[in-house]
């Protein structure tokens, strides 16, 4: 059976595109190799979606994943590991092979790693990757955070409530995040903030118990922590396409205005787009323009037919 509309990845992005796919009447089918609702799910706060100031994560994702279900859209708990371009196109999963005649990609994307020595050693043994995750298991004790971002500094605030000490680590000499956020965070007197240092190495024994850090000056400092929070970016997850879909060289999507990428019949929302902002007003607005995108698409193709 082939389906109308193919989409990888049920985060934001894809949530919303299968619900207005849903609303317009199309046959779409829904790919998530994890958990409906992506990093949602791991969100303590999300503090810049229009209409829901200082919603958490889990809240907001259930929002969407009520909204997604007013629609007969299936979702598939399998991995896409490939999309061949054929007529149909062909979604090759891990658990079989499926037809569609548009795909919408919006997988979203990890997070990004320092990619220092001791990091991946100590992942799980004190480096983490999910403030609201493990950010209460360092009650009382001293957590590094590795970025300067809106998330980072959000992530900061939350592990202030827990920690007995945060020192956030920025490389570049001011915080990128907004202004909003860097006032509550240089107020907040549980946070220290070093900008303009890098880290430069994880070490410890059983755990972690410190990092290496150096300033822009060349000053080198060893810093004794419990924990480091690493939130330094996102990474798309897109290796899977290999070369069917072309991507840039930080393996983000490029697409044209309609969110389509060079591939005719596929298309790319959310963080793995290349220029997207990055926040979750975004993905479901790219979810959106997307399906609206996609429901032009199967309109012409239905009229070029003879």
């Amino acid at each position: 059976m082939t389906s109308d509309l193919a989409i990888i990845g049920a985060g934001p992005a894809g949530l919303t595109a299968g619900h207005v796919a849903g609303r317009a009447g199309l046959d779409a089918v829904v790919f998530e190799a994890e958990t409906p609702g992506g990093e949602l799910v791991n969100r303590d706060r999300i503090e810049n979606y229009p209409g829901r100031p200082d919603v958490s994560g889990p809240e907001l994702r259930t929002t969407l994943y009520e909204q997604f279900q007013q629609y007969d859209v299936p979702i598939v708990l399998e991995e896409v590991v490939d999309i061949r371009d054929e007529d149909p196109f062909t979604i090759a999963t891990s658990g079989g092979e499926y037809a569609a005649r548009a795909v919408l990609i919006a997988c979203g994307g990890r997070a990004s790693t320092l990619d220092v020595p001791g990091e991946s050693a100590y992942a799980g043994r004190g480096v983490f990757y999910c403030a609201k995750c493990d950010g209460p298991l360092y009650r009382d004790e001293v957590v590094a955070v590795a970025g300067g971002d809106d998330w980072a500094l959000t992530d900061a605030l939350f592990l202030a409530d827990h920690a007995a000490e945060v020192i956030l680590f920025e490389t570049e000499s001011e915080l990128p995040a907004g202004a909003s956020l860097r006032e509550r965070v240089a107020s907040n007197s549980t946070i220290e903030v070093r900008t303009g240092t890098e880290i430069t190495k994880v070490t410890g024994e059983d755990v972690i118990d410190s990092i290496n850090v150096i300033d822009s000056a060349g000053r080198t400092d060893i810093v004794d922590v419990d924990g480091l929070y690493v939130q330094v970016g996102i990474e798309p997850n897109t290796e899977f396409l290999g070369d069917a879909i072309p991507t840039n060289d930080r393996g983000e999507i490029v697409t044209d205005a309609d969110l389509q990428t060079e591939t005719d019949g596929v298309f790319a929302a959310g963080d793995l787009r290349c220029g997207s902002p990055q926040t979750v007003g975004a993905a479901v607005g790219d979810g959106i323009t997307a399906c609206r995108s996609v429901q032009q698409y199967l309109e012409s193709q239905t009229d070029s037919q003879p």
